[in-house]
């Protein structure tokens, strides 16, 4: 038992280093906003745009990213692997802006 135990430990000490997490951030659409309106990210990160109001948005930078349409109620995710500063807007809502800077 005492050998397993050990076992177990090196298995999970050898796991830590080359274990790695994917960044997840998340930007709220909200009364007619992008919550945050501007977001700094590490390269490779999913930013997921959530919809919590009552109608339909899109996030959108021409030729970079496109969610489509986001119902109420729902998300999308996008993964930025570029590094660059990403304006984008609701095309339904043309007034709703926001900004992802990827470092």
């Amino acid at each position: 038992m005492a050998l397993a135990i050990a076992g177990l430990r090196s298995e999970l000490a050898s796991a830590g280093p080359t274990a790695q997490l994917s960044a997840t951030k998340t930007v709220v659409i909200n009364h007619f906003a992008f919550h945050p309106p501007t977001l700094t990210i590490a390269a490779g990160t999913t930013v997921t745009f959530a919809n919590t109001s009552q109608v339909t948005h899109t996030a959108t930078h021409g030729g970079v990213f496109n969610t489509g349409r986001i119902g109420p109620g729902t998300s999308i995710s996008v993964r930025f692997k570029q590094r660059g500063t990403f304006t984008y807007h609701c095309m339904i809502h043309p007034t709703m802006h926001g900004k992802i800077v990827v470092q």
